[in-house]
């Protein structure tokens, strides 16, 4: 077999993800629609395609379904537009291993064909600095960047204000910045929700040469925060501030600014999960493998299924969310594999009195059929939708005439 089969309809994109990926040490070649790519599978099959969703005429989850029933040893990794959820949900289904969302920075396209080329990710479990940040999303990427700019050798070091939802990975962000910025140093953490105004001291003058991160801080009363402007004002060899918080910061609203302007000087958001589909698969492929070290198993497989299942849930726990269900799917998953019954998501068990929108939809479609007894163009009509529409969501609904 050879490496990777690039399958992209724009030339010039295509030479250029086979160029990019050939400086990297990989051999890599390149089709331009469907007919191209089968001709290249019948001469050597890739152990990796990087498959465009659209081709001009051809289809590409066609194409998918292709590979997945002649050449099983291939993986195929779909790029979609941006967005286009519904779309990477169904390439899962048809058997891709994972997707990219256009435009893809090279990066990203090189860092899944390495994890993927590599038996996925069997090292690096024990990450530092940027690497803590796992994902391919453009904002993963602009996160690393950010934490690499703040992490620059500058005296003193600036404060950092690291805001996203509970659950986004801000303590892990800060984490990544303090070893990017001032490696083999001291971090200390101080809880500002549940800490007193003594507690405040001692932390600081442990964190004296390093970082001290002050998680929660929108929680800190104002005698506190007075005591911790007195003690950066008080002292020239203050530890580098990295403070987190789920709500923006205001002056003269509940926070001193003197103290604001000291820690707001450098700025990172986290956008939430749910925003950053294209990072669900590999997070919860780490979270897997970081358990299974854990309670000493091998590695388990994602099924399509349970890939599918992970990208439809919106994760409103976010990155703590999906580290639950991930950990609590490792201790019901049998055979080596986790399978779409074992992602079973927190906010996805509370009892609702709301049917979902995919429900409704569901549920008239279904309707529709059955009154019309399988008719598609009649059922189309009540529905007052084109025939056309009508088939592509009973396709992603999994639906039959019957």
């Amino acid at each position: 077999m050879s490496d990777i089969l690039v399958i992209e309809d724009e030339i010039v994109l295509a030479r250029s993800i086979v160029s990019f990926l050939e400086r990297r040490g990989f051999s890599a070649r390149f089709a331009v629609d469907a007919a191209s790519a089968k001709a290249q599978f019948d001469q050597a099959a890739p152990r990796l395609a990087i498959l465009d969703y659209k081709l001009n005429e051809d289809d590409g989850i066609d194409l998918l379904r292709w590979i997945g029933q002649l050449h099983t040893n291939t993986k195929v990794v779909m790029m979609t537009g941006h967005g286009d959820i519904d779309v990477a949900v169904r390439t899962m289904k048809a058997g891709a291993r994972d997707f990219l969302v256009k435009p893809t920075p090279m990066a990203s396209i090189a860092a899944i064909a390495s994890e993927l080329m590599l038996d996925e990710m069997q090292g690096g479990l024990d990450r530092t600095g940027v690497d803590r940040i796992i994902g391919r999303s453009s904002a993963a990427n602009t996160l690393r960047t950010t934490i690499r700019k703040l992490a620059r050798p500058q005296s003193p070091r600036p404060g950092v204000l690291i805001m996203g939802p509970a659950g986004s990975g801000k303590s892990l962000a800060a984490e990544a910045l303090h070893e990017s910025a001032a490696p083999n140093t001291t971090l200390v953490t101080f809880e500002c929700s549940s800490a007193g105004l003594t507690e405040i001291e001692p932390a600081f003058r442990k964190a004296k040469g390093g970082s001290l991160l002050l998680r929660n801080i929108s929680n800190l009363d104002e005698d506190a925060q007075t005591h911790l402007l007195h003690l950066l004002q008080a002292d020239e060899a203050s530890p580098a501030i990295i403070a987190t918080s789920t709500e923006h910061l205001l002056p003269g609203r509940g926070f001193l600014p003197d103290l604001l302007y000291r820690i707001q000087v450098g700025w990172i958001d986290i956008p939430p999960l749910s925003d950053r589909a294209a990072d669900v698969l590999p997070i919860a492929e780490y979270f897997a493998r970081l358990k299974a070290r854990d309670i000493g198993e091998a590695r388990p497989r994602f099924t399509a299924a349970a890939r599918a299942k992970l990208l439809e849930h919106d994760w409103p726990g976010h990155v703590a969310e999906l580290r639950n269900c991930i950990e609590r799917a490792m201790l019901v998953q049998s055979d080596g594999r986790i399978d779409a019954p074992d992602i079973r998501a927190i906010s996805a068990t509370e009892t609702r009195d709301i049917p979902t929108l995919l429900e409704l939809e569901k549920g008239a479609i279904s309707q529709a059929l059955a009154r019309t007894g399988g008719n598609v163009s009649r059922s189309a009509e009540l529905l007052g939708i084109t025939r056309d529409t009508l088939r592509y969501r009973m396709e992603k609904l999994e639906l039959s005439r019957k």
